[in-house]
């Protein structure tokens, strides 16, 4: 069967940050279906999700495959000014199933399906990776931001992630990546983001 691709849409930002709220916005107005996933969809389908109850009381949690691989693991920690950072680390097996997400779109894609992303460049060798995947597709790449304050607001409103975890990969998370559009969700609402997005790819 021949199928012609379908359009990638890549949202790279920090936790907390708006994105899954502009997939939602996005598939509500497009005149075309596009798959919502994003990192955790992969992470949280295959391991049971963080107690982020034991969290506050451990300041830790690490996750390992059943033969002991080691896939990700947060721990509380402070930065040189004094604030709550949680960093993420992955591990072998948490890399493996990144570039297993990264086929797991070309292929979607490869069959004429559309496909909207939250992502996280936790490591440059993800993007690296993701770009190289998606080099013969028609893939946008979306720069989703806003002020580390705001962010926070939302880490303590919304109490999926602990607070700190977007300040950790604050400042690295969009490095070596180049991108068709910038979203700043302090400034605009979801529907305002979709309907920029839907803008760029539809002229």
């Amino acid at each position: 069967m021949t199928c012609q691709t379908g359009t990638i849409l890549v949202l790279n930002g920090p936790s907390a940050v708006g994105k899954s709220s502009i997939q939602k916005a996005l598939q509500r107005k497009s005149h075309t279906h596009f798959l919502r996933i994003g990192i955790d969809t992969f992470f949280d389908a295959l391991i049971e999700e963080p107690d982020l109850s034991t969290f506050e009381q451990d300041k830790k949690f690490e996750q390992y495959t059943q033969l002991g691989e080691y896939i990700r693991g947060v721990e509380l920690q402070h930065d040189e000014n004094g604030n709550t950072v949680v960093p993420l680390t992955i591990g072998p097996a948490g890399d493996r199933i990144i570039h297993g997400m990264h086929r797991a779109i070309a292929a979607y894609a490869s069959c004429g399906n559309n496909v909207i992303v939250d992502y996280i460049q936790y490591k440059t060798a993800w993007g690296d990776d993701l770009q190289h995947v998606l080099k013969d597709f028609d893939v946008y790449y979306v720069r989703v931001h806003a002020p580390i304050d705001i962010i926070e607001e939302r880490e303590r409103a919304r109490s999926t992630s602990p607070i700190g975890h977007a300040r950790s990969h604050y400042g690295v998370v969009h490095t070596g990546l180049s991108y068709d559009l910038e979203l700043d969700t302090s400034q605009l609402t979801p529907e305002e983001c979709a309907e920029k997005i839907l803008a760029l790819i539809e002229t």
